[in-house]
């Protein structure tokens, strides 16, 4: 599919489309969102509420279990009685991966006592409790914008970058000197392979004593078990997070062999040499992209290197996250 933008015209593949189409909706959304949080901070006048019911609702999504507070409340508005159940402005709800969060939102809303809710004249049926926005908008919006530049780098880049024939090895120059990587590459891959299943087979495994610890300590309840860093809790967090270094760092060491090979293949094109994808994220984009019999080795090579270095920077980025969210 072609798309003409100003002086430009995207060359867009089905994965690229849908993938335009799903970052358009998440912008959207967000937009929408965020539009409406902020009406409901700016424009909103205080009342008084009294609270019915208050406690944290255990929510079972496929990356976990997320923890969501439900408070009831009744107030008064130019002569009507509304009932809420509303914390925070705005169409989206807030929830928590820790449930003890969850819990101290509720802990200020005991059954029967008086608080202050805020109401928009506009919507007055709408109250909220907590007079702040949620993060979900500006979620959306950096995920959509992520989304949007790769669908846009794909559609500006060559429809068939990759496909590069190559010399035979032997009819290529070696370089006078080899870096070190170059010379212990096949160490490098082989110990770089080996620490990648070990370190995953092992964070599994303490993944499953996590499991059992929790289950230990907890008897059966929903509710989260509190441990020592040391206990049958803790060592088991700290054995995964340990383990899902050592698979960050292993496939950073993949990464680097992966790169060497593909320095190593780029002497063998014919000239004119294209350009590095690695210097030209349109190309990259498009490589990676692209199903690996689709390329040849050059191609393959390209895309290898370029999803191991991918997938480091998404598991960096959730251990940070996760971080965050314990600390």
């Amino acid at each position: 599919m072609e798309l003409p933008v100003g002086i430009t015209t995207l060359h867009l593949s089905r994965k690229s489309l849908y993938l335009l189409i799903l970052a358009v909706i998440l912008i959207g959304a967000g937009g929408y969102s965020y539009v409406q949080q902020g009406q409901a901070v700016d424009n909103a006048v205080a009342v008084q509420a009294t609270v019915d019911s208050a406690h944290v609702e255990r929510i079972d999504t496929r990356r976990g279990i997320d923890y969501e507070p439900e408070i009831e409340y009744t107030y008064d508005y130019r002569a009507e009685t509304y009932t809420s159940e509303q914390v925070f402005p705005g169409p989206t709800s807030r929830t928590y991966s820790d449930r003890s969060k969850a819990q101290s939102v509720v802990r200020s809303y005991e059954p029967g006592t008086t608080v202050r809710a805020y109401v928009r004249p506009s919507a007055p049926s709408d109250a909220y409790l907590i007079r702040e926005r949620t993060p979900w908008p500006a979620r959306a919006f950096a995920i959509g914008g992520v989304l949007l530049c790769i669908a846009v780098l794909a559609g500006l880049g060559p429809k068939h970058p990759g496909q590069h024939e190559l010399h035979p090895a032997s009819e290529v120059r070696s370089p006078p000197s080899r870096t070190w990587v170059e010379r212990n590459g096949e160490t490098l891959h082989r110990l770089s392979k080996r620490l990648l299943v070990v370190c995953f087979v092992a964070f599994w495994l303490s993944m499953v004593g996590l499991f059992f610890g929790i289950l230990s300590l907890s008897d059966g309840s929903v509710q989260p078990a509190q441990a020592d860093l040391l206990g049958p809790v803790g060592l088991p967090l700290l054995a995964g997070a340990g383990f899902w270094v050592g698979m960050i760092l292993s496939l950073c060491l993949y990464g680097v062999w992966s790169f060497s090979q593909y320095r190593q293949l780029r002497r063998r094109l014919p000239d004119p040499t294209p350009p590095s994808p690695f210097t030209h994220p349109s190309r990259l984009v498009t490589i990676l992209g692209t199903d690996s019999d689709g390329v040849p080795e050059y191609g393959r090579r390209v895309r290898v290197t370029g999803w191991a270095f991918l997938i480091v920077i998404g598991m960096t980025a959730l251990l940070v996250q996760v971080l965050y969210t314990a600390g």
